[in-house]
């Protein structure tokens, strides 16, 4: 695979996995109780939208590492 290819892939997950757990955090399931990201909607919306885009990445990674390469 391609740097950029593998770069990608890992920013996507890394992205993935923090947004699933800031969103669980907020929606009061996972984490202290007593931390400020507990039952915080801001943090719902923030985790969502880095798990979406976390998602796309890995998906983008995806359409590119099955794309051939046009050599010039």
């Amino acid at each position: 695979m391609k740097p950029r290819v593998v770069i990608l892939l890992a920013l996507g997950i890394i992205l993935l996995l923090a947004g699933t757990v800031f969103t669980l955090q907020g929606l009061g399931i996972l984490g202290p109780t007593n931390g400020f990201m507990y039952r915080s909607s801001a943090w719902i919306f923030n985790g969502s939208v880095s798990a979406v885009v976390g998602l796309a990445l890995i998906v983008l990674t995806a359409f590119l590492a099955r794309t051939p390469q046009i050599k010039a």
